[in-house]
């Protein structure tokens, strides 16, 4: 066997051989079975001699223990005896016996709480074995007894055919995800639910839109959004033209962003989502080169938010007049509007609008020449962004960072700050193209 593993090996490579680890677990007939039967380059079946050994292992055992082996096999690789017990539909003298069977013959090993497979491909060759109908029954009854994680409880709804109750589970797995900033389960999990067919698709379309922005995958952000405003009703299309247009100012299309920003104000459905279309436009129109129209539009979005007694809105305005006064060399005023505007952020226990305020704080302390207190925003900041995970916008506090580095004099950490900003920013975008607006993000 010696000479075979080491002639397979010398023709395969460092892939072949972790795959081989994976496949096999060390266990000597496995690898013998794997090495004789495969090309390198093939998938990964169980060879056929491994197959009709294990099958005969399971020939050898009870009717009552094959059914409790196979309500083991929809569980996992471990399960406990009282979660097998449930799920088998046994009594638990029957399950106990069947457990004793099965690890007298060497197909399950004992450990100090529960129990496990002695190979995954024993498993998966006994869930294999076990016919559709009993393995939708075994499911449904996995759904019922497992209460968490949301995402197993979702599995097992599916794979026992109960689609639109999968749909729902998928959905607020996909809740938890995002509760913990768990972004890339939470965005496997809407996409799940949406491949179920979940009753309000616009809705999951516009949701992983958003997780796809903080990721920096633009151009499937936009493709999210308008696939969601194709399907919504008109009360939810001016939310997704905002946000449609977010995603053009972030890649620095401003002539678009300021149309669907546009659109979405024309169908903003109250005072309040007016006055946070109306602080969007206002960034546009500062980063489009315009401050004047820029102040004009958030002094408008403030008075709007004051009027509907908004904090978020208000926050959002205040944000802006403050990022506007640190560019207008004013920034004892910058200072108090981005105070007032961290402390609603703060309020609403809103991370983002929380990260945008501290950062242009950090800038206005900055401009006041104060850079031990602008360095203790921008870190705050940056932690808070990268729990959120929001690349792009991490890129950019890295950038600040690395300035506020230099200019304290403290050359080396400044270029560990620099290194990682440009490899983040090189990653924002998706598209393939240099795009060179997205690297100039300072403030939003």
């Amino acid at each position: 066997m010696a000479e075979l593993v080491a002639a397979t090996i010398r023709g395969a490579g460092p892939d072949f051989v972790r795959r081989l680890h994976v496949e096999t677990e060390g266990l000597p007939f496995l690898l013998v079975e794997y090495l004789s039967a495969r090309d390198v380059e093939a998938p990964w079946p169980l060879p056929a001699g491994a197959r009709e050994l294990l099958l005969a292992r399971l020939d050898a055992v009870s009717e009552t223990g094959r059914q409790v082996l196979a309500a083991a096999s929809v569980i996992g690789r471990s399960f406990d005896s009282g979660t097998l017990r449930a799920i088998s539909g046994r009594s638990e003298e029957e399950t106990v016996s069947a457990l004793e069977e099965l690890v007298s013959r060497g197909l399950v090993r004992e450990g100090r709480f529960d129990y496990d497979f002695t190979h995954e491909r024993l498993r998966a060759l006994v869930y294999d074995e076990t016919g559709l109908a009993r393995r939708r029954l075994l499911h449904g009854r996995a759904a019922e007894v497992i209460a968490s994680p949301l995402a197993a409880v979702a599995r097992h709804l599916r794979l026992a055919g109960r689609e639109t109750e999968a749909a729902d589970a998928y959905v607020r797995a996909a809740d938890e995800a995002s509760a913990v900033f768990a972004n890339a389960e939470a965005l496997e999990h809407l996409q799940a639910a949406l491949a179920l067919g979940y009753g309000d698709p616009a809705a999951l379309h516009a949701r992983v839109g958003d997780l796809h922005t903080l990721h920096g995958d633009y151009a499937d952000a936009l493709a999210s959004y308008e696939t969601a405003a194709a399907d919504c009703g008109p009360a939810e299309l001016a939310e997704v033209e905002q946000r449609i247009g977010q995603v053009h100012h972030r890649r620095g299309e401003w002539g678009l962003a300021a149309t669907h920003l546009a659109a979405a104000l024309a169908t903003a459905p109250d005072a309040a989502a007016r006055a946070r279309v109306t602080a969007d436009l206002s960034l546009t129109a500062y980063d489009g080169g315009d401050p004047r129209r820029a102040s004009e539009l958030a002094e408008r979005a403030r008075a709007l938010a004051e009027a509907v007694g908004d904090p978020q809105a208000l926050g959002q305005a205040l944000n802006l007049l403050g990022a506007l006064a640190t560019s207008a060399a004013e920034p004892g005023e910058a200072i108090e509007h981005l105070t007032r505007s961290l402390a609603l952020a703060e309020a609403a226990e809103d991370r983002g609008a929380r990260v945008a305020s501290l950062n242009n704080l950090a800038l206005a302390h900055r401009a006041r020449g104060e850079l031990d207190r602008a360095l203790e925003l921008t870190r705050t900041a940056l932690e808070l962004c990268v729990e959120r995970g929001d690349r792009h916008r991490e890129a950019a506090l890295h950038n600040n960072l690395a300035d506020l580095l230099h200019a304290a004099g403290r050359t080396e950490p400044s270029m560990a700050e620099l290194k990682l900003a440009v490899a983040i920013f090189a990653e924002v975008g998706g598209e393939g193209e240099p795009q060179p607006e997205v690297w100039k993000l300072a403030r939003w």
